[in-house]
């Protein structure tokens, strides 16, 4: 389980994803696992594979894992000594992403990540993470034994700060890959969920080349995604499967709720 909160997190689907897994394996797979867009990895430390790969473009939550992964007790104690509470959030908020050391600024990510809205991460057209106080009923801090889990669970694991494309040089016959992209609108990931023209429509062509390529590398994959056009292509290359997600993040009110997304896979 993941000690991050996430807006967009796969814990709901974390039993048919953890099937498509084991059913990768069943048919030759090698155990290593592979993630773009990773965001809380939420099926990695779920799955607990002995060897693997995270990509996210977020450079921020990147270094935050490699302080996880070595030093956990360090970064553990560090965030216990910040006062809980909306004026502190706040202050660190707004003192900027890159002050301190390595150590602090991971710390900063933590606490900013469970004490947001709903685990939202989103920046503005500077990069900069601009999301309000909304700790509500999952507000605390992970635990010192949360961190040591997933130091223990990455300490096989690269953590790259890179697109998406680089699985294309890195993955091998027998991969799992997973990837679960922003949900794009107009050539921008909605909400600047990741920061201005992070993932868009366009990029979805990129995708698909890059599945048709995973798929030809005998490797497996599982690309997740909201039912819409812009997948066509995709649903008419492998078989999709309708899942129902619940919906809790939404400017509108009326918008939230169940929603529709497609599993695509070649297992």
């Amino acid at each position: 389980m993941s000690f991050l909160r996430w807006a967009g997190s796969k814990k709901q689907l974390g039993d048919i994803l953890e099937n498509c897994w084991y059913a990768a394996q069943t048919l030759g797979g090698s155990g290593r696992y592979i993630e773009a867009f990773c965001g809380s990895a939420s099926l990695f430390f779920r799955l607990k594979p002995k060897a693997g790969i995270l990509i996210d473009v977020n450079q921020p939550l990147v270094e935050m894992y490699e302080v996880v992964k070595t030093s956990p007790r360090k970064l553990s104690a560090l965030i216990n000594e910040f006062p809980i509470g909306e004026s502190f959030y706040y202050e660190l908020r707004d003192s900027g992403e890159y002050q301190g050391s390595k150590l602090s600024r991971a710390a900063r990510f933590i606490y900013l990540n469970r004490f947001c809205f709903n685990g939202l991460y989103r920046t503005n057209r500077e990069g900069k993470f601009n999301v309000p106080f909304g700790a509500g009923r999952n507000g605390s801090l992970p635990t010192l034994d949360q961190l040591l889990q997933a130091s223990q669970s990455l300490r096989d694991v690269r953590v790259l700060n890179d697109d998406f494309s680089v699985i294309r040089k890195n993955v091998k016959k027998g991969d799992f890959v997973y990837l679960d992209p922003p949900y794009a609108k107009r050539n921008h990931s909605l909400d600047l969920q990741y920061g201005p023209d992070v993932f868009g429509v366009d990029d979805l062509s990129r995708l698909y080349s890059l599945l048709e390529y995973i798929d030809k590398k005998g490797a497996y994959f599982v690309f997740s995604y909201v039912q819409c056009d812009e997948v066509k292509e995709f649903v008419k290359t492998w078989a999709p499967f309708e899942v129902q997600v619940k919906r809790t993040i939404a400017a509108d009110i009326s918008k939230r709720g169940r929603a529709t997304e497609l599993l695509i896979s070649n297992i």
